[in-house]
């Protein structure tokens, strides 16, 4: 290795995935995800890498500037429940506020599929089983202002009535703590002086007040309970994992790709960001690449192996939050970069229900995997399905590292499939492949027409994840899109994404006013510049302590900063940028109200501009962002030797109803010559997934090394 290297990590439900980035050369590789121990899979894909580059996974972490790292950990554990014993402690009158949820709990994280299906729906099982949920009697109002004192007895009494429960920890919500956080400060410190650090059964407390201090008692109430959840199994997987790298050579702070759309140290990272991190680090790195062809709106498509994940750039933008996101089946409070996930990926089961064909959200994961893989799967998957159809070479899946075992695959696609609806086993293999081509392509159309309002003909695609380029056609085609960019690192496509992430620490922070009131002919609000300010000021005093720690300079960090507002009583809000910086005068008010008004009518159109209501402010959202340098926007650098635009070979593949079985040519990509043209159908090779090219579809590798796939505009 000549120059230092950036290496990018991301731990998928099937594979792991490592991007190495020196001298403006990718390199990448994977390995399976191993589910019992994450670090296996990690050390396992770093030493196929470094492997790759002749050298190995000592020498290339201590060659290492960087290590950033995406991961699924604490997932299962939200899933199934397993976590430590926590005790929640709220206001008096409020301790069923979990329970209640909000009016559409019970849909909250279900397929839409399941949502229609009421009659059967319940709510989630809570994560704090109602008994370990204490009430005190104390109030603060909505100013911070002390209306019933807290008694510390009672505190006491009701600490020990959690302890003698099993209690291992403590989450402390209070009503209008984000106001005053008195009162949880004071139970935290009560708690603490009970059972001190030097005891073993020193118990963690977290306040609401400090990890969401929003408006909202549900949403803040269920960020702190999964946030506290989550720890113990997050915090003593990243600590080993960064022994685990100091140990082979690694000298740097292990970074943590969040799914708020930076990356931080693990002192500065809360569990509950890593939830979406790998979908999120894809957007933003498809971001920079839609720059460097000047593409306004992409869809992220990333099929993998469990799953399909889809996000959005708009206007050349990544970071579009969701206003009122949901992790697993609760709502939270975390400013969360939009992304969707269907269960849809190479090893998402077919199977049969009441006689109809249906695909997923059952996977086979990596073990025991699809039938294919000779590791005891006998159900049919997606892959199965492209091995049958002859997409895959079952020799030559992740370059010959793993063989396919193709009569297993063909047993499992006949026998519970192809049988059963007396079918050959190449129509119900392509029955599969259009059904889960469909559902995807729907997920895609459903999300433009909903989040932004444009026609999906209007947007390319970016096939990511090593089923992606596979599928990229057949969903894109459903979908309406009719241009998909395919990448040489593209089945690592979020690894890669990981090496885009800046460091970046976001924080958001009620605050309630009005800026414009209607009254007397429509006046700005002078007295509401102060308390403005100083909710800005708390936020950027944060800031800078954090990314001080994390050792920048402050000078050059830039701070990006929103206002949220609304007009008077709505629900929702927009952000508004403002000048991250003291307001000075009422003409910036009066400017940051005809942003809003602006902004407002773009979105919902003019006519549903109300100023007659108000404008009031509900909060304010700060980014401290660190800037590092961007990988380069191609796979490769150089040009490629011995290039043959000739096929390496042909192979039997099955085309559809219409067309058929047919002789298709085989490419292997790293061979194809640069500003090449291929009309389907052709099968373009690369070490870790193929691009299927169907007829009427061609392919066009241009000097940067991007496939693009383009439908032909006869074949519609």
């Amino acid at each position: 290795m000549s120059g230092r290297a950036r290496i990018g990590i991301d731990v998928g439900g099937t594979f792991t995935d490592v991007v190495v980035a020196i001298d403006g050369t990718i390199t990448h590789g994977k390995a399976d995800t191993t589910a019992y121990d994450l670090r296996v899979g990690v050390a396992n894909a770093l030493e196929v890498v470094a492997q790759s580059i002749s050298t190995s996974s000592a020498g290339l972490l201590g060659n290492a500037d960087s290590v950033v790292y995406s991961t699924t950990v604490g997932t299962n554990a939200l899933v199934e429940h397993k976590g430590p014993v926590l005790g929640l402690i709220t206001t008096h009158g409020f301790e069923d506020t979990m329970l209640i949820g909000r009016g559409r709990n019970w849909a909250d994280g279900l397929s839409i599929e399941a949502r229609y299906d009421r009659g059967r729906a319940v709510r989630p099982e809570p994560l704090i089983p109602r008994q370990r949920v204490v009430g005190v009697r104390e109030r603060m109002d909505s100013k911070g202002e002390v209306v019933l004192p807290l008694r510390d007895e009672e505190v006491l009494t009701q600490v020990q009535m959690l302890v003698d429960q099993g209690v291992r920890g403590f989450v402390v919500v209070l009503l209008y703590s984000y106001a005053n956080p008195a009162h949880e400060q004071r139970i935290r410190d009560l708690i603490r002086a009970q059972y001190p650090d030097v005891y073993l059964g020193h118990m963690p407390v977290f306040l609401s007040s400090e990890l969401s201090p929003q408006m909202g008692e549900y949403r803040r109430t269920m960020t702190c309970i999964l946030d506290a959840f989550l720890r113990l199994e997050t915090e003593e997987h990243l600590v080993a994992l960064q022994d685990d790298l100091r140990t082979s050579g690694y000298s740097q702070p292990l970074l943590i790709a969040k799914c708020t759309g930076g990356a931080s140290s693990t002192s500065r990272t809360r569990p509950i960001h890593l939830f979406g991190s790998g979908p999120v680090s894809g957007i933003v790195g498809a971001a920079a690449l839609a720059g460097h062809y000047e593409l306004p709106n992409v869809f992220l498509t990333d099929m993998g192996g469990t799953s399909f994940d889809l996000g959005l750039v708009l206007e050349g933008h990544e970071r579009t939050y969701e206003y009122d996101p949901v992790i697993d089946r609760w709502r939270v409070q975390v400013p969360l970069v939009a992304h969707w996930s269907i269960g849809a990926g190479g090893g998402s089961i077919a199977h049969l229900q009441d006689g109809i064909l249906k695909v997923g959200p059952q996977s086979a994961h990596s073990l025991p995997g699809p039938a294919c893989y000779a590791r005891g799967g006998e159900e049919p998957t997606v892959t199965d399905a492209d091995v049958v159809l002859g997409y895959i070479d079952p020799d030559y899946f992740l370059g010959g590292r793993v063989r396919l075992d193709r009569d297993r695959a063909e047993a499992a696609v006949t026998d519970h499939i192809a049988k059963p609806l007396g079918v050959t086993a190449h129509e119900a293999a392509w029955s599969i492949k259009r059904l889960v081509d469909g559902m995807m392509g729907q997920e895609m159309y459903r999300i433009a027409a909903q989040m932004s309002g444009l026609d999906p003909r209007e947007f390319v695609a970016f096939a990511y994840g090593g089923a992606g380029p596979v599928h990229a056609a057949g969903y894109s085609d459903a979908a309406d899109v009719s241009r998909v960019a395919t990448f040489d690192f593209g089945s690592v496509g979020c690894a890669f994404g990981t090496l885009s992430l800046d460091v970046a620490q976001t924080y958001e922070r009620t605050h309630s006013d009005i800026l414009f009131s209607a009254a007397d002919g429509g006046t700005y609000r002078a007295e509401a510049i102060a308390p403005l300010n100083e909710a800005i000021e708390v936020l950027l005093a944060e800031a800078r302590r954090d990314m001080e720690e994390e050792g920048f300079d402050l000078s050059a960090l830039r701070f990006e900063l929103e206002v949220l507002l609304r007009f008077g009583q709505q629900r929702h809000t927009l952000p508004i940028p403002l000048a991250a910086e003291p307001v000075r005068d009422l003409a910036q008010i009066e400017l940051l109200v005809g942003r809003f008004v602006t902004a407002y009518g773009d979105a919902y159109g003019k006519g549903a501009v109300f100023l007659e209501a108000g404008v009031e402010v509900m909060g304010v959202r700060l980014s401290a962002v660190g800037e590092v340098a961007q990988p380069p926007g191609s796979g490769l650098s150089g040009p490629v030797e011995d290039t043959d635009p000739e096929p390496f070979g042909h192979r039997v593949a099955y085309w559809g109803f219409e067309h058929g079985e047919r002789d298709t040519p085989v490419y292997r990509r790293d061979r194809l010559p640069s500003d090449l043209v291929l009309t389907g159908p052709a099968l373009i090779e690369s070490t870790d997934t193929v691009c299927v090219v169907p007829p009427g579809w061609t392919y066009y590798l241009d000097g940067r090394r991007v496939g693009w796939l383009e439908r032909r505009k006869a074949e519609r």
